[in-house]
């Protein structure tokens, strides 16, 4: 995440996690996701399942439910 202040709801994930997720939430597909951070898709969707498990979702289509803009906009959608 690009700012100090972390949603309660991601507070039990790792630094990563929040990351992805935030890049995932703001629709970047796998492959973006792993180019910017410099990582393989593999590791993406490790850090993907993860989250989702702690989480308690299934999928990206569930994100917007627990993450309510995209991480580092500041609210902006």
């Amino acid at each position: 995440m690009d700012d100090d202040r972390v949603p309660p709801a991601l507070s039990g994930l790792t630094p990563q996690e929040q990351r992805i997720l935030g890049l995932a939430r703001a629709g970047h597909t796998n492959r973006a996701i792993a180019g910017k951070l410099f990582v393989t898709v593999r590791t993406v969707e490790f850090h993907l399942s993860g989250a989702y498990r702690k989480l308690g979702i299934s999928g990206r289509d569930q994100l917007a439910d627990v993450i309510p803009a995209p991480l580092g906009t500041g609210g902006r959608a």
